[in-house]
C-alpha cells in the first residue's frame, strides 16, 4: 500500500490513501449517465483543443 498524502487529515479520513469514492470492484454502470445524450460521443469534451 503506497503512503498516504502528508495533506490528509487522518482524524477525518478513515482509510487514508484509499479512493473511497471508487465504484466496488464488478460495480454496473452507473444507470444516472445517459450515454445517448452525448453530442459528441468518443471525444473528451473537457480536453485541451487539439493544434493544428
Amino acid at each position: 500500500m503506497s503512503e498516504p498524502d502528508p495533506l490528509t487529515d487522518p482524524s477525518r479520513d478513515p482509510h487514508p490513501g484509499v479512493p473511497d469514492h471508487a465504484a466496488p470492484e464488478g460495480a454496473g454502470v452507473d444507470p444516472l449517465i445517459d450515454l445517448s445524450r452525448d453530442p459528441n460521443p468518443g471525444v473528451a469534451d473537457h480536453a485541451k483543443p487539439d493544434e493544428d
